[in-house]
């Protein structure tokens, strides 16, 4: 039985067993019973009134539900939606049982993960009438890849997150031909005026190999209270002469009294981020190539993003298919220039993330600080499946600047907030941490001088993960991994600051106050974490702490 409480709508997933005609039952306290059927071929979503304070039972005939939760709720942006289990007579998770839920070896206590199943690109970043909205590339029927649904999450302080209820799903065509068409709701943006949100993004449909039958094209909605949508209106419908059919994820920016939007493609065989404007936010031109990049073996841009930011300009995009050098996978790089007369002339460039698990970053502004959210993929293959587990989730937000034209990124300072019991604090020595209860820990470290060290992160059995300072290398390393063909290697020359974070089964690491940043997941079955640090020059820690974490969803 589900206890309705403040909530007036019951949203459920579902489709039919093969070759059945599946179905749900919603059956109340005095047995009067209302019958749904189940999707076909693909999942249906139903959004079936409630009544508040009220009883119900789910009934599951021949049919899987992959997802069901409440809402409805007039207080939904603080208490977020009510997830219920229907394997367990349909049991609403209380906020305390949400927390357990979350409380395995594989699940991030203090980064944003979906409540279960796959996320990628966080979508539509921004701030709205007291709040941080996040929507994101959201599979709620399994643990991999498959046509796109938007997520959507909220917070107050970009530290503890409320789920919120889906708002975009799959376009028509696609859940009736599931088994021959592939598309959804692909990424895009967001721009928050005074009394409504504009939303771009692209819808995909094509075969489910890509190709020259694939179709995308640019949409547009817009929304006065970030959960229901204005009908999509189509605003860019072709691709420019000589851009191929990847041609995908809008960001708007305003720069004067033009807007401007980015897009990813590939122009003429090279990797390219296309460049359009418009007056009204809705008529859209096509003006030239902001960027191309020379690299080879790229397939095309993903996830571009183009801002103004202390007295420059900043670009950056996701590198589709491309390894470089040191044999990471799909990397993103970032492009530092002069924005003038439509014309960008860059004059740096670097990766935004060594750790190369950081991809699809998206920023916004909100008084006076860029800030910007990465998905943490999962490139090398290294995903543990697990049952009512998740795949993805996103970075730390990040503050950004530009300082001697290469970007910083550091984590929000609101970060440091959930900073609890204190582990270890101490100078001029190694530290020798081998059991972290809980394995979610914050660690700082400050050198007086330059020196090498081998930092051990997290160790499973013979797997371990390390960063590293030693013989000219600093960076990364994996070892009993599927990641450790590949090396790490951040872009500095010395390191005299690190800011870590564990969060079970990801790494994050921030160097000399934000000049390099690095992600890496790390799946540890373990339920303790360790913290070894080993220096060549034990008297250059001028100052270390090592602090546990707490959990968002407590």
């Amino acid at each position: 039985m589900i206890q309705t409480g403040e909530y007036t709508c019951l949203e459920i997933l579902l489709r039919t067993a093969e070759g059945k005609n599946g179905y749900v039952i919603l059956r109340d306290t005095e047995g009067r019973e209302c019958r749904y059927d189940a999707g076909q071929k693909y999942y249906r979503w139903l959004k079936l009134p409630v009544k508040r304070q009220s009883c119900y039972e789910i009934i599951s005939r021949e049919a899987e539900i992959s997802l069901a939760y409440l809402s409805g709720c007039e207080k939904i942006l603080e208490e977020g939606i009510r997830y219920i289990d229907p394997m367990d007579g349909g049991q609403c998770l209380s906020t305390r049982e949400a927390a357990e839920y979350y409380d395995t070896p594989y699940r991030e206590q203090y980064h944003f993960a979906p409540w279960k199943n796959w996320m990628n690109d966080p979508n539509g970043l921004c701030w709205y009438q007291g709040y941080y909205h996040m929507y994101y590339q959201y599979n709620p029927h399994g643990q991999e890849w498959n046509n796109m649904y938007w997520g959507h999450a909220v917070s107050p302080d970009l530290v503890h997150w409320t789920h919120l209820p889906i708002v975009l799903e799959p376009q028509k065509e696609v859940l009736e031909q599931a088994d021959m068409l592939k598309g959804g709701a692909f990424s895009g943006s967001a721009i928050a005026l005074e009394n409504e949100t504009v939303f771009y993004l692209t819808r995909h449909l094509g075969p489910m190999e890509d190709g020259e039958e694939t179709v995308q094209q640019q949409w547009m909605t817009r929304s006065h209270d970030m959960l229901e949508f204005e009908p999509e209106k189509l605003v860019i419908e072709e691709r420019p002469k000589g851009a191929s059919f990847d041609f995908r994820d809008p960001k708007v920016v305003k720069i004067g009294d033009m807007w401007y939007m980015v897009l990813a493609s590939t122009m003429n065989g090279q990797a390219a981020i296309l460049l359009y404007k418009s007056r009204d936010m809705e008529h859209w031109s096509y003006v030239k190539s902001l960027l191309t990049e020379e690299e080879e073996g790229v397939r095309c841009f993903e996830c571009p993003d183009f801002f103004p930011l202390d007295g420059s300009f900043a670009a950056w995009g996701a590198l589709m298919c491309h390894r470089d050098a040191s044999g990471r996978y799909q990397m993103s790089r970032y492009y530092i220039g002069e924005f003038k007369d439509e014309e960008f002339s860059v004059k740096s460039m670097g990766w935004y993330d060594f750790g190369s698990n950081c991809y699809a970053m998206q920023s916004f502004e909100h008084e006076g600080r860029r800030i910007a959210i990465g998905w943490i993929s999962d490139f090398y293959g290294e995903h543990v499946e697990v049952e009512n587990g998740a795949y993805g989730s996103t970075t730390i937000p990040r503050v950004l600047h530009v300082k001697k034209n290469k970007l910083y990124m550091s984590p929000v300072e609101e970060i440091h907030t959930l900073k609890g019991h204190n582990l270890y604090t101490g100078e001029k020595e190694n530290i020798n941490l081998q059991h972290i209860p809980g394995n979610s820990f914050y660690a700082g470290i400050t050198l007086s001088e330059d020196t090498d060290f081998n930092l051990l992160l997290g160790r499973d059995g013979k797997k371990e993960i390390r960063f590293i300072k030693e013989k000219g290398f600093t960076g990364i390393r994996t070892f009993g991994v599927k990641s450790e063909c590949a090396v790490f290697p951040a872009d500095v020359d010395t390191v005299t600051q690190m800011e870590i974070f564990v969060d079970r089964r990801v790494v994050e690491i921030y160097l000399n106050g934000g000049e390099a940043a690095g992600t890496k997941l790390f799946y540890n079955s373990a339920e303790d974490g360790c913290f070894v640090l080993e220096v060549a020059k034990p008297w250059a820690v001028k100052q270390a702490e090592v602090s546990k974490m707490q959990s968002i969803w407590q």
